[in-house]
Formats: C-alpha cells, sequence, structure tokens
C-alpha cells in the first residue's frame, strides 16, 4: 500500500458531485473529511492505492440530510452524497453506497483491505428502522 499518511482534517472543500446521483440540487458540495479509508487496487501489474473518503453529513433544506462520499483511484474522482432523514442514516446509506460501488469495481479488479478482500463497508445499523425505506430518497437501504 502507497503512503497513507496524508490526511485532510477540518478541512472543508467545495467539491462538484456525479450529477446522476446528485439529488441535493446543489452544484457544489461541502466536503469536510470525517474518515478515510485506502484500499489497495491492482491495475495492469501494478498496485495502487484507491483512497475512499466520507464527509460530515450537512442538511439540505427541503429534502433531508446527505453525507457525501469519495471515491477516487488511478485519477478518477466520484464524488456522490448519499441521503437520509437524519445525520446517522446518511452515514449508514453512504456505507452502503460505497459497498456497493466497490463490490462492482471488484468484479473487475483485484482489491483488498489489509490483506483482506472485506473492506469493511456494507449495511450498518442491523435495526429494522435501517432496513426500511429511506423517506427522503424513496429507496430500500437493506443489503
Amino acid at each position: 500500500m502507497g503512503d497513507t499518511s496524508y490526511q485532510v482534517k477540518g478541512t472543508v472543500e467545495m467539491v462538484t458531485p456525479d450529477a446522476a446521483a446528485n439529488w441535493t440540487g446543489m452544484d457544489l458540495l461541502p466536503f469536510e473529511t470525517i474518515a478515510e479509508r485506502f484500499l489497495d487496487l491492482e491495475h495492469e501489474g501494478h498496485t495502487a492505492t484507491l483512497t475512499v473518503a466520507l464527509g460530515k453529513p450537512f442538511h439540505v433544506e427541503g429534502k433531508g440530510w446527505a453525507c457525501p462520499y469519495r471515491i477516487a483511484a488511478l485519477g478518477r474522482v466520484h464524488v456522490t452524497p448519499a441521503g437520509g432523514a437524519d445525520s446517522v442514516h446518511a452515514i449508514q446509506m453512504a456505507m452502503h453506497m460505497i459497498h456497493t460501488e466497490l463490490s462492482g469495481m471488484a468484479r473487475h479488479h483485484k482489491m483488498s483491505f489489509l490483506g483482506t478482500e472485506d473492506f469493511g463497508f456494507g449495511r450498518v445499523g442491523g435495526s429494522d428502522a435501517a432496513a426500511g425505506k429511506c423517506p427522503v430518497m424513496g429507496m430500500s437501504v437493506g443489503s
């Protein structure tokens, strides 16, 4: 794994989200990194670092809460806001969405976290409420 000592703490960036998944209606999203995970990604015989970063959740007036997340590797950056009924639910949705995206990527690239194929993302919360429908996005959050 590459150098993972660089961390951004307390800095709020304004980032452009991927248009297809941007339900907020905002052209720029505030992104204050609250957590990062670094994965190894094998590509064309070389190992690169894939970075997953969670942003601090924020409230979108009239729409609910958003937790932006960023997946960056091989010169590509993907930013998406995950929606939720409150800030915790938005984080849970982000974790679920990250799991889905990484699972898709793992079909095409060998990826690992600390030498394992378990990236540590997926359904969190475990309650019936967390497995129900998101009132903001109208989508199931179960895995």
